[in-house]
């Protein structure tokens, strides 16, 4: 477990700080929904990647799913902004399935033209079918990502990795810890 916190922290650290907003720390939004400034842009996202677990009998296969981003109504940092990302992917290989749903706050960085490179943890939650048996666990991550936006349209590539809880399926406790590569389109609502 002192794994899963210490990654958590050192991720939402680092989604948290960067040069500039360390220099203008008083100037951070909380919350941010009720500032004049504060616009949601939520988009909506069909995902497709690939996802890895780490369990045995179980390879790497396709990963679908939706995402749901908002501007983070909590916290904006003075400049560059938070986004928050729901997302409820399914993951079906060899007798193993895997349904996620997940909360990825990333900070985001412009890079110019509607690019925007990100990072920031995760926390989610898993159903897991596999060898006869159906449990939940409960994962924490850290991603990048990188987002094009233009005219209401919508592109990105996320990387994640994810640490689980373990749980016992036939064969002793095992975690489901994985790692995704995902491809993001879509448009803004």
């Amino acid at each position: 477990m002192i794994k899963y916190l210490g990654a958590a922290a050192a991720a939402l650290s680092l989604s948290a700080l960067s040069p500039g907003a360390l220099a203008q720390a008083g100037d951070w939004s909380m919350p941010a929904i009720g500032t004049d400034a504060y616009r949601a842009q939520a988009t909506v996202a069909l995902l497709g990647g690939q996802l890895d677990p780490d369990l045995a009998g179980a390879d790497a296969d396709t990963l679908l799913g939706v995402e749901l981003s908002l501007n983070c109504p909590l916290i904006q940092p003075p400049s560059n902004r938070i986004r928050q990302q729901l997302s409820l992917t399914r993951f079906d290989d060899q007798g193993v399935e895997i349904t996620s749903l997940e909360l990825n706050p990333h900070y985001l960085m412009p890079l110019g033209n509607g690019l925007e490179l990100g990072f920031g943890p995760g926390f989610g939650v898993m159903n897991v079918d596999a060898a006869g048996s159906s449990e939940t666990l409960f994962g924490l991550q850290a991603g990048a990502s990188l987002h094009y936006r233009r005219d209401g349209f919508f592109v990105g590539a996320e990387a994640r990795y994810q640490w689980t809880t373990e749980e016992d399926f036939g064969a002793g406790d095992t975690d489901i810890d994985n790692s995704r590569l995902l491809l993001k389109v879509g448009m803004d609502i």
